[in-house]
């Protein structure tokens, strides 16, 4: 068992100084490998594997797509004090024979990353080997960066609030500048109505007592009262 962690911290260390990584992998066999990450670090993985051809004698030259394997991401305990509810799992099937995976270390801490290689599909008793290549790049956060970042971030939305607000504004001031137009039209065309009813009622009644004075004067004078 130490040696196993020996070998794994010599891979380690190489993945460290190297771009790459080539090991050999054979069916239900796992690979892992330890890394020392630094906190919020974005970690690539570019992996191929080429299996073994027995009709050729050799490797496949282009990735084997048949090829099945099981990507395996542990955080290993720092302390005894930390429960197992701490530890990142995370399991992912890898499939066309190369590709690359993005592992996102929030905490700063040492991840196991097992590679694990199962039968072809339709071949479950079948034995495959293969060659197992790795390339390695790492994606530091910058603390000041990222607090410009989020700092960016917070203007804009202020921004986009504000211009949301404003925009809000404008409909609500021509909402009820149409509403004042329209409370104008019907305001004078009411008053209007008002003057011409008042005017014709002034016709009216005017009208209706000359008629009734002319009349009680005729009726006056044909009754010799006047």
């Amino acid at each position: 068992m130490t040696s196993w962690y020996l070998i794994t911290l010599i891979l380690s260390l190489l993945l460290q100084n190297v771009s790459s990584l080539y090991n050999r992998i054979s069916t239900w066999e796992r690979r892992c490998f330890i890394e020392d990450v630094p906190d919020s670090t974005m970690i690539a993985y570019k992996w191929s594997i080429h299996l073994f051809n027995e009709q050729e004698d050799n490797y496949d030259k282009e990735p084997s797509k048949d090829a099945r394997l099981y990507l395996f991401i542990t955080k290993k305990k720092i302390s005894t004090l930390e429960s197992d509810s701490d530890a990142i799992r995370r399991e992912q099937e890898l499939k066309n024979g190369q590709g690359i995976v993005h592992f996102f270390a929030e905490d700063y801490g040492e991840y196991e990353l097992c590679f694990e290689m199962q039968p072809t599909a339709g071949n479950d008793w079948e034995m495959s080997t293969g060659q197992f290549f790795i390339e390695v790049s790492r994606q530091y956060q910058d603390e000041e960066k990222e607090k410009i970042e989020d700092t960016q971030d917070a203007i804009i939305n202020s921004i986009s609030k504000t211009l949301r607000k404003i925009k809000q504004i404008k409909m609500e001031q021509k909402y009820y500048k149409e509403r004042e137009q329209q409370f104008r039209e019907v305001s004078y065309l009411t008053s209007t109505r008002v003057i011409w009813y008042g005017a014709v009622t002034a016709l009216t009644v005017i009208s209706t007592g000359c008629f009734m004075m002319m009349n009680m004067k005729s009726f006056f004078i044909a009754k010799k009262l006047v």
